[in-house]
């Protein structure tokens, strides 16, 4: 994960990165779809809000998902649920050498 300064959080880096906030969140006793991460991930970058402080992303995709009638069961994708992504993303950004606003 080293050495990817100036790179986007894409393709098969994407993939690690769902692949890794997935197992974080599944240690931390939350069982979500891999699908889910992927959903976060990929809205927060169709949006282009991935730049901005995790809450707000949060409160902006909790309404987006909201919107569009997404819904999970037996976690709700909520602010305080998609923010724990959110940091786990961080973390792995931040072990690739990237910085959230340059992903």
């Amino acid at each position: 994960m080293t050495g990817n300064s100036g790179k986007k959080l894409e393709g098969a880096l994407f993939d690690e990165c769902a692949g890794w906030i997935w197992e974080q969140l599944q240690e931390e006793g939350v069982y979500i779809a891999g699908e889910v991460v992927d959903l976060i991930l990929a809205t927060e970058r169709e949006l282009g809000v991935h730049s901005r402080e995790p809450g707000e992303i949060a409160r902006v995709l909790e309404e987006e998902f909201r919107m569009r009638g997404i819904a999970a069961n037996p976690f709700a994708i909520d602010a305080p649920l998609i923010q724990r992504v959110l940091e786990w993303e961080d973390d792995f950004l931040g072990f690739a050498g990237m910085k959230r606003a340059e992903s």
